[in-house]
């Protein structure tokens, strides 16, 4: 039997509205799950060969409204005044699909204490005390700064670290962080200058995770106007 031009329309037209509804269906899933689609759609286009398709540019922004897409692991985290805040010890973190992007963070301020420590390439962190990954830390401390390795909620002496000069500010001014993350390489930037780079050339680094925050305790810190960014 052969349909009609009217009744092959009108199947086309069921058919379109079907496949959007399933689309639709599939993406409100993903923002559920915290899923960027953005993300998605290049590493669908990738597995299909179309590297092109996707270059590299921003994933979030986060301005700290809510802590909707965090985690946290332990500490007092509260949001005051649009800031992300902590007194004393704690861990919170974010998922990051990609493997290799650009961390920004606007604003950070060490209020007291010895420091605070922005994490990358997390992952475990939703097992307590069990995450992985690595940390550049702002260290008044050792008075340094320092990259340091992470396994099963432990951290390894330094792979990278420098001096800070010994009249530095390190109190209540904001600063911000850069973290350049490619590869086995790591590159950090204060205020805009490079002060750091390391390279993880174990037999295992780590090669995808999220993003977080640290400080140790004693210590008192503010965020504020995060953002990560895929590199190509």
């Amino acid at each position: 039997m052969r349909l009609s031009s009217s009744q092959s329309g009108q199947s086309l037209v069921e058919i379109g509205a079907l496949l959007a509804l399933v689309s639709l269906t599939a993406i409100l899933g993903l923002s559920i799950l915290g899923k960027n689609i953005e993300t998605v759609f290049c590493q669908v286009a990738s597995t299909l060969g179309g590297d092109d398709v996707c270059e590299a540019g921003p994933l979030f922004h986060d301005s700290f409204d809510n802590l909707d897409a965090w985690y946290k692991e332990y500490g007092n985290w509260q949001l005051k005044d649009g800031q992300l805040c902590i007194k004393d010890g704690g861990r919170i973190f974010r998922p990051v699909e990609p493997n290799d992007y650009r961390i920004r963070v606007d604003q950070s301020m060490l209020v007291n204490g010895p420091g605070h420590g922005v994490f990358f390439r997390a992952t475990n962190f939703d097992t307590k005390t069990k995450v992985n990954g690595y940390t550049f830390q702002y260290d008044k401390g050792l008075n340094q700064f320092v990259m340091r390795k992470w396994t099963d909620g432990s951290e390894a002496g330094p792979f990278a670290r420098v001096n800070v000069p010994a009249n530095y500010d390190w109190y209540n001014t904001n600063r911000q962080i850069e973290l350049e993350v490619k590869g086995n390489t790591f590159t950090a930037y204060i205020d805009g200058v490079q002060v750091l780079t390391g390279s993880d050339t174990s037999a295992t680094p780590y090669t995808t995770g999220g993003v977080g925050f640290r400080t140790w305790y004693g210590s008192e810190a503010c965020f504020d106007n995060l953002s990560v960014s895929a590199l190509p």
